[in-house]
């Protein structure tokens, strides 16, 4: 059986004020007013990926949760200058500093910056995955 095309093109993301993380996501980051779908309920653009925002009274987010931005080493501290120009501060994220600033790895190949939305929803801005961290698992990815 041959498998439809597919892409991932969408997060919705929990979010407690509306109006504050619409001010965030458009004001603050660039992401780009597509349309309301329903009340408590709209769609944001960032570079043809569909980012929902919903109203809920609770968090579901997880302290491991983020999503990422990939860009270039140079485009991270674009994105730094840019949200320090907004006033949005960085986080702590997974760097091993502990710090909130921007991170190489000690090989120069991954360079990260963390920040968080109004919900707490951390945010990272990253060059490359890194070579330097991680391990493959023997069978991940094997046929079953």
């Amino acid at each position: 059986m041959t498998q439809a095309p597919a892409n991932i093109l969408h997060l919705n993301l929990p979010v407690t004020d509306l109006e504050k993380s619409l001010g965030f996501y458009i004001n603050g980051l660039g992401f780009r007013y597509v349309q309301h779908l329903r009340e408590g309920k709209v769609i944001l653009d960032f570079d043809g990926f569909n980012f929902f925002l919903e109203v809920s009274d609770r968090s579901l987010s997880h302290d491991r949760f983020h999503f990422g931005i990939k860009t270039t080493t140079e485009g991270v501290y674009e994105w730094a200058r840019k949200i320090a120009e907004k006033g949005i501060p960085q986080v702590v994220g997974n760097q091993p500093t502990g710090r909130a600033e921007i991170y190489t790895t000690p090989d120069g190949v991954r360079t990260v910056l963390y920040m968080a939305d109004p919900d707490g929803h951390i945010i990272e801005v990253y060059s490359h995955i890194g070579v330097d961290t991680g391990f493959v698992r023997a069978g991940y990815g094997a046929a079953v």
